[in-house]
This record gives C-alpha cells, structure tokens and sequence, in this order.
C-alpha cells in the first residue's frame, strides 16, 4: 500500500509525529489526564505493519499556549468531528486512566456513524458506572492537588517530586480531572458493539473480574483483559509487554 500524507498538523487534534500513513491498521492513542501524544512518540514504527496516531489535547505540549478544556462532552465531539482523517480499514482505539474512557466514548460516537473501531483497548481504568465522584478539582490547592496525585498514583512519582514541572503540568491535570468530572454517561446511548480489551496492572487496587462484568454492562462485544507487572503507571513500566501485547491483540482484531 502506498503512503498517505497525513493533515497538516498543526491544524487537527491528532498527530502521526510526522510520519505518512502507510498501513490499513491504525492505532489511534488517548492520553492519561495531564499527559501529551509525547507518551506515544516512541511507539511509533513498534507495532508490526501499524501507523501509531495520538491525540494532541489543547493546555499541554505542542498546544501549550491553548486553554485546556474543561467538559468531558465538549472535547469529546472535538475529538470524533477531528478524527476521521486518521481512521484506517482497521482501526484500534487505545487509552490510558482518563484516555481510556475517551477511548471508549469515541468508539460509541464513531461505530453510531458507521465508522466502529475493530478493537478498543481500556488501560487502567474504571468502568464508567464504578466512576467515584471527588471535590471539584477547582476547589483544590495545588499542594492537596499534588498530595492526592502522588498518593493514589495518578501520576508518576518521578514527576511529582519535580515542582518546577508540575508548576506547568498543572493546569492540564487540573483541567482533566475536570473533564472526568463532568462526564455523565448517556444511559440511552447503545452499548459499544465491538471487541473491547482491558489493561491493568497487577499491582493496582483492581478486581479483575469485578472490573471486566462493570465494563460489560456497556459493551455488548466480548470483553476480554490482559494484566502487567506494575502499578498503575504499568504503561511506563511494562512498556514493551504492552506494546507487544498491543501488537498481537490488533493482529487478531477483525471488523
């Protein structure tokens, strides 16, 4: 198959880190909250016969300058009315934590258009009806803001101990744990009908069970899961089990 030049980036919510679109199989990826499609970048070119595709989210990274958005519906439609440059004959949808529900919802607005991805993979996180509600993140200091990142591991501890860098991540964490707070499930909406695939890490305070029959309530597709020594940042720390785990589930993966 020939390449295919991708959008010009600069003007859409995804990136291709500058790489044409050379395969049927796309693996478009959705970051955890405060994160960037730098998470991604050196995915590129490791799934076998795949083009790596990430979301680039306003307030973070190559769009630092633009105001973060704050409302889970909102971002949502500005993300499926950006996407379809990038969808291929196979597409799978990936997220990670804040990503995966993004994931998940994209994948319902896409397959009502007609446009269902062969697979989703859900990476550590909760199904959207066990979803815990918290205070609002605008009413939190940036230290309490902090403390309760570090403690429940929503970020890596690596990075919470950098000040000066979270002094600038964390309007985009702020932010995103807005959108997650605003997300309201549509209890009419249709159960996604497509495969799903569930990441965790074994490390985490997870049922597995418990989590796979949650997320069956809204997927009417087969539900399946994978888990991966580490904690809730497993992505970063079984980097290559995921991704070669990620590389045989799309091998799999059938419209």
């Amino acid at each position: 198959m020939s390449a295919v030049l991708p959008p010009a980036e600069g003007l859409f919510m995804f990136t291709t880190f500058r790489r044409p679109l050379r395969h049927q199989r796309r693996l478009i990826c959705f970051p955890f909250a405060g994160g960037g499609e730098s998470h991604f970048r050196d995915w590129a070119g490791r799934i076998p016969d795949a083009d790596v595709v990430a979301a680039r989210l306003a307030g973070r990274e190559s769009r630092f300058a633009e105001p973060a958005q704050t409302d889970f519906s909102a971002l949502l439609d500005e993300l499926v009315e950006a996407i379809e440059p990038f969808l291929g004959g196979r597409t799978t949808l990936f997220g990670h934590s804040l990503g995966g529900l993004l994931a998940f919802e994209v994948a319902r607005s896409l397959e009502a258009r007609g446009h269902a991805p062969a697979l989703v993979i859900i990476s550590g996180c909760d199904a959207p009806r066990t979803i815990v509600s918290a205070p609002k993140p605008q009413d939190l200091s940036d230290d309490v803001l902090l403390a309760g990142l570090a403690v429940h591991g929503a970020v890596p501890s690596e990075m919470v101990e950098n000040r000066e860098l979270m002094n600038l991540m964390l309007p985009a964490f702020r932010a995103d744990l807005q959108v997650k707070a605003s997300y309201r499930m549509d209890p009419a909406a249709q159960p996604l009908g497509r495969p799903v695939r569930l990441y965790y890490g074994t490390e985490e305070a997870f049922e597995p069970e418990q989590a796979r029959e949650a997320w069956a309530e809204v997927v009417s597709g087969p539900v399946s899961m994978s888990g991966f020594p580490g904690g809730h940042f497993f992505v970063n720390s079984a980097r290559q089990d995921v991704l070669d785990t990620i590389g045989k589930d799309m091998a799999r993966a059938r419209l």
